[in-house]
């Protein structure tokens, strides 16, 4: 194993402070040393998107975009071992709900914002489809025999009725270079698409992690 994969190691924010640093790892497992794109803003008390303008351009390089063998789409796969705790965004354009007629409901990525840690008040939702940095888009939804190896935290970056926004996820577990980043889409999203059969997306190639059995006991 390339001794470039052990690099790869959880970003730490800053103690009550925002990011200034970019959290993103570069194709060569190094973390990025650029300072963020969009500056902190005092009089919004709001933290930005915590990626320098390459990385919200082109995204993480700790991650890649690939199809997916069977046809089930675009999935996105960690380019190197990720520790527990690995920090990302979903990011992009910020819209409000009267914007949504031009929105593909076959292409539906979008995701509620909530700015700051408020994890109750809702701020319009982030549409990712224009911004092809955003990679985390194309995490997949894992299966009935699966479960997934991120989730989304309460912190929310971009301030309030702004342009740009973002919700951090985080890695629940190490992820194997190799292995599918997968999370929930929520139950709301398969109610509102029940053509769509839920299938385990792991596969040789890009595996994903497995549900455990549960034990029975004799009795």
């Amino acid at each position: 194993m390339p001794k470039k994969l052990n690099r790869i190691a959880a970003q730490k924010k800053p103690h009550g402070k925002p990011d200034t640093q970019c959290i993103a790892h570069c194709l060569s497992g190094l973390r990025c040393t650029r300072q963020i794109e969009m500056p902190f803003s005092a009089k919004h008390k709001t933290s930005p998107v915590p990626y320098c303008e390459k990385h919200l351009r082109w995204g993480d390089g700790a991650f890649k975009v690939h199809k997916h063998p069977k046809g089930y789409g675009k999935i996105l796969v960690a380019r190197y071992n990720l520790p527990k705790g690995y920090r990302m965004v979903y990011h992009g354009v910020r819209k409000t709900t009267g914007q949504d007629a031009d929105l593909d409901p076959d292409e539906d990525r979008t995701l509620w914002f909530y700015p700051g840690n408020d994890s109750e008040r809702v701020n319009g939702y982030i549409d990712p489809s224009p911004c092809p940095g955003s990679v985390l888009q194309f995490a997949a939804n894992g299966g009935p025999g699966e479960v997934a190896n991120i989730r989304q935290s309460n912190r929310g970056f971009g301030r309030r009725n702004g342009d740009y926004a973002g919700m951090e996820y985080v890695s629940t577990m190490p992820i194997p270079a190799g292995w599918q980043l997968v999370h929930n889409y929520g139950s709301e999203w398969w109610k509102d698409r029940p053509e769509i059969v839920r299938s385990n997306v792991g596969t040789e190639r890009f595996p994903a992690p497995q549900r455990k059995a549960r034990k029975v006991s004799c009795k």
